[in-house]
């Protein structure tokens, strides 16, 4: 008599009910999750036969439909040839369910490939993704980029970063782009925003006043962890 191999023998379903959508999701996938282990178990799932028909779906709150599907299809790009073609919010939604579920060894293939591509995604992204999904190291790179870039915040960043942090986004740029109103440009004496100074009209101590407040810039990144609101928690 046949047996069933304990790893590979096992071909049924859990289904899943997410927004007004069923997911049906292999149980030898789920047994990656210590989450969802015990829930395998029909004597865990709250009411004989949860997750095991259409009628019955196991309700997942909390997480939209959208997350579910990224999630499913970063969990299937393991075992298929080439570069997975998902965009960055849906690798970001991918990581947040497989940190939510302790799909330990997805979550690291996650960030891995991540890492190859994650300059192309907003610093706003890049934010939320880290701190979401506790990727530290994501964080005051996006960050660095808001402090360092030649536009200021827009109004709806500013927003969305909220008044604290885009407050000292401003403070940081202030520090690595001091303006000196006329100064270097037309020669009117005018007093630097940065430091307090007068400086006069002769524009070669302008320039060795700007070279020296140059020279003494702190790194930004070092800048950036000086500000506990935009510290990683």
């Amino acid at each position: 008599m046949p047996y069933k191999h304990p790893k590979y023998g096992d071909a049924s379903y859990m289904v899943f009910l997410v927004e007004d959508a069923l997911f049906h999701v292999p149980a030898r996938r789920l047994r990656e999750s210590g989450y969802f282990r015990d829930m395998i178990d029909e004597c865990h799932t709250g009411s004989e036969g949860e997750g095991k028909s259409d009628e019955n779906p196991i309700g997942l709150g909390g997480i939209t439909a959208f997350e579910m599907v990224s999630f499913l299809d970063a969990l299937d790009a393991r075992f298929l040839p080439g570069d997975p073609k998902l965009e960055f919010r849906q690798w970001a939604a991918a990581l947040h369910l497989s940190t939510m579920w302790n799909f330990e060894e997805l979550r690291k293939d996650i960030i891995t490939h991540v890492n190859k591509t994650i300059s192309t995604a907003s610093p706003l992204e890049r934010i939320d993704a880290s701190l979401r999904c506790k990727v530290e190291e994501w964080l005051h790179p996006a960050y660095q980029v808001l402090c360092e870039r030649k536009d200021g915040l827009t109004n709806e960043e500013a927003e969305h970063l909220g008044l604290r942090r885009a407050a000292a986004i401003w403070r940081i740029r202030e520090l690595r782009h001091p303006v000196f109103p006329g100064c270097w440009s037309c020669g009117t004496e005018a007093q630097c925003y940065n430091c307090g100074n007068y400086l006069d009209q002769n524009r070669q101590t302008n320039q060795r006043n700007r070279n020296k407040v140059n020279s003494s810039q702190t790194d930004t990144i070092e800048l950036i962890k000086r500000e506990d609101v935009l510290k990683f928690e």
